[in-house]
């Protein structure tokens, strides 16, 4: 037990410190699991054999292709307004929010966020956390879209009522794309002043 919990201390502090990979630090700290005994050798791998694992490798692979075929396009339409790349990116995450779990949306959109930050010179905070919300908005505006709504087609199937149309939520959930379009966008034109204001 003692072990164990000195190898979760130490993964966690590299992991904050940054300067190993990620991905370094958590093969190394399983390494060390299996080398101690913690773990058996099924137990270790069994964790790489899980669909959702599989998944985000599939949607890291498809993030990487369109950051290299569809990075330019959404430059191009940006242009040099920070207000048309927040507006366009909201857009694509919601849409694909729409068909695609949250988690899946975010990851395929991740790199293309940070990427476009980058060429923005802006931090990419001001990016990452609206596709994070962008994508849960999205999810409402489908019947697959998340989780809770199919609960809900389920629930009044079952209590008698005619089932959900696939759309049927796409109004409530394109007032809240909207909503939380323009809460960002105040949010970000905020911080510019702020940092506007600190730096005179």
């Amino acid at each position: 037990m003692l072990i164990t919990l000195i190898i979760l201390v130490l993964a966690a502090i590299f992991f904050m410190n940054g300067k190993i990979r990620s991905d370094l630090v958590a093969l190394c700290a399983l390494i060390l699991l299996l080398v101690f005994q913690i773990l058996t050798p099924e137990e270790a791998l069994s964790g790489f054999s899980n669909p959702i694992v599989i998944m985000m490798i599939g949607l890291f692979v498809v993030g990487g292709a369109i950051f290299q075929t569809g990075l330019n396009k959404m430059l191009k339409l940006a242009g040099k307004s920070e207000l048309r790349l927040f507006i366009l990116l909201m857009a694509v995450t919601s849409a694909i929010g729409a068909f695609v779990s949250n988690t899946g949306t975010v990851a395929l959109l991740l790199p293309i966020a940070v990427s476009l930050a980058a060429s923005f010179h802006m931090n990419p905070s001001r990016l990452l956390m609206p596709i994070a919300f962008a994508s849960s908005m999205g999810g409402m505006m489908t019947l697959i879209g998340t989780p809770p709504n199919l609960v809900i087609q389920n629930t009044l199937t079952e209590a008698g009522f005619q089932p959900l149309e696939f759309f049927s939520f796409l109004p409530v959930g394109l007032i809240c794309v909207g909503v939380a379009n323009i809460f960002f966008r105040k949010q970000g034109q905020k911080r510019n002043n702020a940092v506007t204001k600190t730096n005179r």
